[in-house]
């Protein structure tokens, strides 16, 4: 009784009964952090997918580092900096290297701190098809779900390759969201999508629809603003963009200069109104000579406006060197439909794990503003007359009896110049329809050796059928 009085009397100490609660909370501390149990529940419980919204199913990470394989070589200083802080903290412990995903060993989807992107190596084929949506399936049981539109996608491939067409490009992307709706390029009738993601083709007369944005940005034209010029319509040199009084007896507006693309218009704009330097940077903001982000990797397009009077004149009439890729164009297209907004374009719409859970699923995301709304919907009014009265009326001809088609008004702005990557003839076509509000935007381009069937409007022409209409006739 003695001792149990002792115990007693320790126990109920204020001292003692504090320092017996802290040990206890250190062993409980220890012992719960020692166990196995911890790691298993968060593995289970939290998920990349999270990040995504709430809507999305939860993957297991665990399956993830067990079948992912790390990246080798050195990492950019963009891969190995702390993480964004929109992702889970599993994620952010876990995840410090890029993972990637393969497909026969052979790497596709590398697995970043911003999301996931296309190895440079894989090139999508778009084969396999699931309920409307190309999959492609992975090591491991992953599945990548595209964006692209199968009916479209088939159309544009069965256009071009009935016709014969050397090299033929097709872009369509969703001007909202970003989502390309159609990837396709083919060579001597073989399809090789990668051909949309060069940029070493001559824009030709793309780029006049920067030099006429940057003449109305700074308020030097209007669309009605008429130009006095002597010579043909296609006409280039010092001897035509010169003013001659005595001999400029012809006169056009912008509007419809633009749409029939006459040269020495342009060049008169740019030697009268506008400067080198305000064009390069007029070419910059458009996303020229810098890399766009997206979950496919594309080259950076390039634009060089020389100093020189008459090397500033030809670059602002589409003779320059600038070069554009057909996914570029597309989302220039693609901007002016978005109010001067360019999305963030993505081929990925989704991956899934064996157990079709949800791990990944594409959000639409703006890049850049270009342009002023105002100005953006004045372009899109004047490349109208492009397809009306312009230099792509016969490619669009047909929709004014077409009882569907002919309610659908088509912008656009055609390019023709002659290149050497690939050697050929180069006819471009970028656009968007409907005006008012845009539900698609394109960029074809045809490449051959002027023995064409048919041209980039053709293709581009064809592709918008295919998107309106799930079948064209003809």
């Amino acid at each position: 009784m003695k001792g149990i009085r002792q115990f007693l009397c320790f126990a109920l100490n204020p001292i003692a009964l504090t320092l017996g609660k802290r040990l206890f909370s250190l062993f409980l501390i220890g012992a719960f952090f020692g166990s196995s149990a911890l790691g298993d529940f968060w593995q289970i419980t939290r998920s990349w997918a999270s990040a995504t919204g709430p809507s999305d199913s939860i993957a297991s990470i665990s399956s993830l580092k067990n079948t992912l394989t790390p990246l080798q070589g050195p990492l950019p200083a963009s891969e190995v900096s702390p993480p964004s802080p929109v992702l889970p903290d599993l994620w952010r412990s876990t995840l410090w290297n890029p993972l990637v995903l393969t497909r026969n060993g052979a790497p596709v989807v590398r697995i970043g701190q911003a999301g996931p992107v296309l190895d440079p190596s894989f090139v999508p084929e778009f084969r396999d098809q699931e309920e409307n949506r190309y999959v492609t399936v992975l090591d491991n049981g992953y599945r990548i779900v595209w964006t692209v539109r199968p009916s479209l996608q088939k159309e544009v491939a069965r256009f071009v390759s009935r016709n014969r067409v050397p090299y033929g490009m097709f872009v369509a992307v969703d001007p909202p969201t970003g989502d390309l709706l159609a990837f396709y390029g083919s060579h001597d009738g073989m399809t090789d999508n990668s051909l949309v993601t060069r940029a070493t083709y001559p824009a030709a007369s793309l780029f006049k629809v920067i030099t006429t944005e940057d003449a109305l940005e700074h308020r030097k034209i209007s669309p009605e603003t008429r130009i006095y010029f002597h010579g043909c319509l296609y006409c280039i040199g010092p001897s035509y963009w010169r003013d001659n009084p005595r001999r400029d007896r012809l006169h056009l507006s912008v509007t419809e200069a633009l749409g029939k693309s006459v040269n020495m218009i342009f060049a008169k704009i740019a030697i009268r109104w506008l400067t080198p330097d305000n064009l390069q940077s007029t070419a910059d903001r458009f996303g020229f000579n810098r890399e766009l982000p997206s979950d496919i990797p594309f080259e950076t397009s390039s634009a060089v406006i020389p100093g020189d009077k008459d090397g500033f004149a030809r670059s602002a009439a589409g003779f320059g060197q600038v070069m554009i890729s057909p996914i570029h164009a597309a989302l220039i297209a693609g901007a002016l439909s978005n109010g001067g907004t360019m999305m963030i374009p993505h081929l990925i719409h989704s991956i899934t794990d064996a157990s079709g859970r949800v791990i990944y699923r594409a959000v639409s995301k703006p890049f850049m503003t270009v342009t002023d709304p105002k100005i953006a919907w004045t372009l899109l009014a004047m490349m109208h007359s492009t397809t009306v009265h312009g230099t792509g009326r016969k490619a669009f001809l047909h929709w004014h009896y077409d009882p569907v088609l002919k309610h659908i008004e088509v912008a656009g702005k055609t390019g023709t110049l002659m290149g050497m990557h690939p050697v050929g003839h180069y006819e471009w076509f970028m656009g968007m329809a409907p005006i008012g509000k845009p539900r698609i935007a394109v960029a074809a381009l045809s490449i051959d050796q002027g023995f064409w069937r048919i041209k980039g409007p053709d293709i581009a022409s064809h592709g918008m059928i295919a998107y309106f209409r799930k079948s064209a006739s003809f």
